[in-house]
């Protein structure tokens, strides 16, 4: 039987979100075995795509894609009436918020224009010339 642990999730640098999901998920076991019943049984509670990204050879990767892509579209469709509605019930609440810190904004970027062109011409010489002494 198949199993993954906690440290080879560990080892793919994942956000400390991802991580407190796996270390929820280990429940304190060194190692969980991977089957069909053990992954339906979290499947709500982990991003499998970022797992299977990074833990998968690339056929296995091609294939997970593959098998995954009709239940993302049925997804899709199915969440669209919702995202749409959604969306048109906060519209107006946005653009209120973008009306009232336009002002704010437009002072901020005019504050820090200067030390944003300085920080950014520093950068520029110093990759430049670094660039040069590089073989």
């Amino acid at each position: 039987m198949k199993s993954i642990t906690l440290q080879q999730i560990r080892e793919h640098s994942p956000s400390p979100h991802h991580y407190k999901l796996a270390v929820k998920l280990f429940r304190g076991r060194a190692r969980i075995a991977v089957t069909d019943k053990a992954a339906l049984s979290v499947a709500t509670l982990f991003d499998w795509n970022w797992l299977a990204k990074r833990v998968l050879p690339d056929f296995e990767w091609k294939a997970y894609d593959e098998a995954t892509a009709p239940a993302l579209k049925a997804y899709d469709e199915a969440v669209a009436p919702a995202l749409k509605a959604y969306d048109e019930a906060v519209a107006p609440a946005w653009k209120v918020y973008a009306e009232a810190v336009a002002p704010a904004l437009k002072a901020h970027d005019e504050a820090v224009a200067p030390a944003r062109k300085a920080y950014a011409e520093a950068r520029a010489l110093a990759f430049a010339r670094a660039y040069r002494r590089s073989k």
